[in-house]
């Protein structure tokens, strides 16, 4: 077989193919072996010009009722609060949500999940306040993600963000966020909605956003 570099160069066309070896399967699976097979162009630039196109974001100020909390907390330390975003919304056909909160991806794939929290105290006190995603009712998604600091005043608030890309492998997988109050710190810590003095809109208690790699 001669070289690759000793035949002719062409301009490649997008029904043209390459050669090439499957690792990985449409699961995300490894393919035991990695055969060798044949990718389009076309495929190829399909692949390619993916990016992460958002499916909805969720807050407590979606409503213009006052039906969704100003504020929301665990009722004691090491007792569990399943967080509360927005109002129910299937708009989506990739993913939803439910007025509790619960995410479900309808679609596998890749996803990108934002939560944001505006976390605050009722006194002066050192807060220790932990966030979690679960998966299923069952298993924790990634890393627990925690909190500390003293609270100066009442108006104090601190913005959490947690940011994750999760590979979902079967339709109808559900989320749910929660967050805790470790007794390791007060039995304080306090999701608010602050508002502010500029006609501007207030900065939510929580706000989901999910966007999927399409």
């Amino acid at each position: 077989m001669a070289q690759i570099s000793s035949y002719s160069t062409l301009t490649p066309q997008l029904g043209d193919k390459v050669l090439g070896s499957n690792t990985t399967d449409s699961a995300g699976n490894a393919v035991v072996g990695n055969p060798t097979c044949q990718f389009s162009l076309t495929a190829v630039k399909t692949l390619v010009d993916q990016d992460f196109i958002q499916q909805f974001s969720s807050s407590s100020n979606d409503s213009t009722v006052g039906s969704l909390p100003t504020s929301q907390n665990p009722v004691a330390t090491n007792t569990v609060h399943q967080i509360i975003f927005g109002l129910a919304d299937s708009s989506s056909a990739n993913v939803t949500i439910d007025a509790a909160g619960k995410v479900t991806f309808v679609t596998t794939g890749t996803y990108y999940i934002t939560q944001e929290y505006c976390l605050g105290g009722t006194a002066a006190n050192a807060l220790q306040t932990m966030f979690r995603t679960l998966q299923d009712g069952t298993t924790q998604v990634g890393s627990t993600c925690m909190e500390r600091y003293t609270v100066q005043a009442t108006t104090d608030r601190q913005r959490v963000v947690i940011e994750q890309m999760v590979n979902i492998t079967a339709g109808g997988t559900y989320y749910v966020f929660q967050m805790i109050r470790d007794a390791n710190g007060a039995n304080d810590g306090i999701l608010y909605q602050q508002t502010n003095n500029n006609a501007w809109t207030t900065v939510p208690t929580a706000q989901l956003t999910i966007s999927k790699l399409i």
